[in-house]
C-alpha cells in the first residue's frame, strides 16, 4: 500500500481513548502522488477517518476544506465530503469531456466516455438531494444517493472494461469511489440523526 499512516498516529489514538483527556493534534506527512503534504491532523478528524475504508484518502480530501474553527463531527465532515466529491466530479467530467473530443474516431471509446459523462452529471445533480437529506436527517435517502453514486463510478469503469479499452480515467474514478465510499461509511456508522 503506497499510502501508510505512521504508527505513531495509531499509537496516539489508542493511548488517549478517554474523553476527559484533551488530545493533542497529530502531525505527520501525507503523500499524495509525488507530493508530500505536511499536515497537522485534529484528533477528532483522525478518529472519523480511521473508521472509514480509506483513511488516508479521507484525510487528504477533507483537510483542504477545514477551517481553523470548523466543528469536527461526523455530520460536518460528511458535508465537507459532499463538497469535495462535487469538486472532484467536476474535474472528472472536464477530463472525460476533453478525452471524448479526442476519441471521436473511436465509436467504442466515445460510447464509454458518454456513459461516464452522464454518470458524472448525475452525481453532480445528486449533491442537493444529499445536502437536503443531511439537513432533514434522512439517513435512508442519504444511503440511497451515496450508494447510487458509487454504482455510477463502477458503471463508468465497467464500460471501458466491457469494450476492452484501458480506461484513461481510472485514477480519478478510483479516488471518487473511495471518497463516496468514505461518505457512505460515515453515514452508516457515525451519523445518528
Amino acid at each position: 500500500m503506497k499510502h501508510l499512516i505512521p504508527i505513531h498516529v495509531f499509537f496516539l489514538f489508542f493511548m488517549f481513548t478517554t474523553s476527559s483527556i484533551a488530545l493533542a493534534r497529530s502531525s505527520y506527512d501525507v503523500r499524495q502522488g509525488d507530493q508530500t503534504l505536511p499536515v497537522v491532523i485534529n484528533p477528532k478528524l483522525q478518529r472519523i477517518c480511521d473508521q472509514t475504508d480509506n483513511p488516508v484518502e479521507c484525510l487528504i480530501t477533507t483537510v483542504p476544506f477545514l477551517h481553523e474553527k470548523a466543528a469536527i463531527n461526523p455530520v460536518s465532515i460528511l458535508k465537507i465530503k459532499v463538497e469535495a466529491v462535487d469538486i472532484k466530479t467536476k474535474e472528472a467530467l472536464d477530463k472525460a469531456s476533453k478525452l471524448l473530443l479526442y476519441s471521436s474516431n473511436s465509436k467504442p471509446a466515445t460510447f464509454c466516455f458518454n456513459i461516464c459523462i452522464n454518470n458524472y452529471k448525475s452525481i453532480l445533480e445528486s449533491k442537493h438531494r444529499i445536502l437536503d437529506a443531511i439537513l432533514l436527517g434522512d439517513d435512508k435517502q442519504l444511503r440511497v444517493e451515496l450508494s447510487s453514486n458509487v454504482d455510477k463510478i463502477y458503471h463508468c469503469e465497467d464500460a471501458f472494461e466491457e469494450a476492452n479499452i484501458k480506461s484513461p480515467i481510472t485514477e480519478v474514478n478510483s479516488l471518487l469511489e473511495k471518497m463516496i465510499t468514505n461518505s457512505l461509511t460515515i453515514t452508516i456508522d457515525m451519523v445518528h440523526f
